[in-house]
C-alpha cells in the first residue's frame, strides 16, 4: 500500500513545478512584450519628433530661398514647392500660397502661407506659418540728389545737396558744389567743391518695366490732339491737373501720359500739379519757357519720359504776361488756392521724382527740389542745375522705384495643421 502512493506524489509535484514553470513563461512573455511595447511607442515618438523638426526645417528652408531670392515671387508658384524631398532620415514637402489670390506674381504685398509636413516612419507632422511684406523702402539711388546710369558731365555749374552719383563714370568741366561719387573714375578738369569717391557699389536702379505700372493706369493726352507749331505738337499755356485736362479725361491723382509715338513734342509755359508720363518722344523734344511742377500725389513722380528730352525752361510763370490763369477754379494753387483773375505769377521749378529713360539735356537756368534719374548714355548739364534734394521720395518711394519688400513671419502664426 506505501509504494502504491509514491508514483502519485511524484505526479502531483511535478504538476506543481510544470504549473510554475508555465507562470513564470507567462511572465516572461509578458515582460518581453512590455519591452516590446516600450521600445515601439519610444521609437514613435522618437520619429514624431524628427517629423516635426523636420517640418520645422523646411518652413526655415522656405524662409532663407525668399530671402536670397529678390524675386522670388517669379521663381515659385502658389501651391507645392517642394515634394517629397529628402531630409535626414526622412522626406519633407512644402508649400507656398498666396491665400488672396493664388497668385504670387501679381502683388508685392500679399501674405504668403508656408505649409510644411515632415515624415519620419510612420510618422507624419504639418506645421504652417503666415509671412507679411516690411514696409517697403525706396531704392538706394534715392539718396542721391542726381544719379545716372552711364556717365554724368557737368559743363558749367550744378549745386546739389545731396550726393551726385554714377553706376558708369562722371566728368566735371565746369564747376560742381556738392560731393561726386562714381563705379567707375571721376575727371575733374574743372572745379569740384566736394569730394570724389570712385569704386562704389552700383547703385540699385528700376528696369524698363519701371513705366508698365503708368501707361496702365494713367488717363491720355491725346497727342493728336495738341496744336501743331513748327513741327513741333505743342502743350502750351494751360493747366494740367486732377481737375483739368485740355485734351482728354481727368485722372483723379493727376497721372496723364502723351504717346508721341516717335513725333517731337514742346511743353512750354504750363503748371502741372500732377504726375506726367512722356512715352517715346521724337528727337528734339524738350521742356521749355516756364513750368511750374509738382505732383498732386506724392507717391507719385512728377516727370517720367521713356526716351530722351532737353530741359530749357527758367524764370517765372506769369499770369498777366501769358494771359492765362494757371489756379483756375479746379486747380487750386497750394499755398495760395484757387481764383478767377490773371495776377499771379509763380516761380519755375519742378519738385519731385524725374526719371528719364535715356539722355537728358540741361541747357536752362534749372531749379528742381526732389531727385533726378538719368538710365541713359549721357546726362549733360550745359547751363546752371540747382538741385535740393528730397528726402521723403526714398521714404515714400512711386510704384516701381521700391525695393521688393522683405517677407516676415507675422507673430502668432506658427500652427500644427491637423488634416
Amino acid at each position: 500500500m506505501a509504494s502504491g502512493r509514491n508514483p502519485r506524489k511524484r505526479a502531483t509535484v511535478y504538476l506543481a513545478v510544470l504549473g510554475a514553470a508555465m507562470i513564470l513563461t507567462v511572465i516572461g512573455f509578458s515582460a518581453l512584450a512590455a519591452v516590446r511595447v516600450q521600445r515601439r511607442a519610444a521609437e514613435s515618438t522618437t520619429d514624431f519628433a524628427a517629423a516635426r523638426l523636420y517640418a520645422q526645417s523646411a518652413i526655415e528652408l522656405g524662409l532663407l530661398w525668399i530671402d536670397q531670392d529678390a524675386n522670388w515671387r517669379e521663381t515659385y508658384t502658389s501651391g507645392v514647392w517642394v515634394a517629397n524631398g529628402t531630409i535626414g532620415d526622412g522626406k519633407y514637402t512644402l508649400e507656398g500660397v498666396d491665400p488672396n489670390d493664388n497668385d504670387l506674381t501679381n502683388s508685392q504685398i500679399d501674405t504668403l502661407i508656408l505649409t510644411a509636413t515632415g515624415v519620419k516612419g510612420a510618422a507624419r507632422y504639418k506645421l504652417s506659418v503666415e509671412l507679411g511684406p516690411e514696409p517697403t523702402s525706396g531704392m538706394n539711388f534715392l539718396e542721391s540728389a542726381i544719379h545716372v546710369e552711364t556717365f554724368f558731365r557737368a559743363n558749367l555749374e550744378v549745386t546739389a545737396d545731396a550726393p551726385i552719383s554714377s553706376n558708369g563714370w562722371a566728368r566735371i568741366d565746369g564747376t560742381v558744389n556738392g560731393n561726386v561719387e562714381a563705379v567707375g573714375s571721376i575727371q575733374v578738369e574743372g572745379t569740384l567743391n566736394g569730394t570724389a569717391t570712385e569704386g562704389i557699389d552700383p547703385k540699385e536702379v528700376p528696369d524698363a518695366t519701371v513705366f508698365d505700372f503708368y501707361v496702365a493706369n494713367a488717363a491720355s493726352i491725346s497727342f493728336s490732339a495738341l496744336p501743331l507749331s513748327g513741327g513741333f505738337r505743342e502743350l502750351s499755356n494751360t493747366v494740367i491737373s486732377p481737375g483739368y485736362n485740355p485734351h482728354g479725361p481727368t485722372h483723379t491723382q493727376g497721372l496723364y501720359k502723351i504717346d508721341c509715338q516717335g513725333e517731337p513734342l514742346l511743353i512750354r509755359d504750363v503748371r502741372v500739379h500732377g504726375s506726367l508720363v512722356i512715352l517715346d518722344p521724337g528727337d528734339g523734344s524738350r521742356i521749355d519757357g516756364a513750368v511750374n511742377w509738382e505732383p498732386f500725389d506724392a507717391g507719385l513722380p512728377a516727370l517720367l519720359v521713356r526716351g530722351s528730352i532737353e530741359f530749357r525752361w527758367s524764370g517765372t510763370l506769369d499770369e498777366a504776361s501769358l494771359s492765362t490763369n494757371f489756379n483756375p477754379p479746379g486747380s487750386p494753387y497750394p499755398s495760395s488756392g484757387e481764383d478767377t483773375d490773371i495776377f499771379d505769377a509763380y516761380p519755375s521749378i519742378m519738385k519731385g521724382l524725374i526719371a528719364v529713360s535715356s539722355d537728358l539735356r540741361i541747357n536752362a537756368a534749372e531749379s528742381i527740389m526732389g531727385v533726378i534719374f538719368n538710365g541713359g548714355a549721357e546726362m549733360r548739364v550745359d547751363n546752371t542745375l540747382d538741385v535740393t534734394h528730397d528726402p521723403t521720395i526714398i521714404a515714400n518711394p512711386p510704384p516701381g522705384f521700391e525695393l521688393p519688400p522683405k517677407m516676415r513671419i507675422v507673430s502668432g502664426t506658427w500652427r500644427q495643421v491637423v488634416d
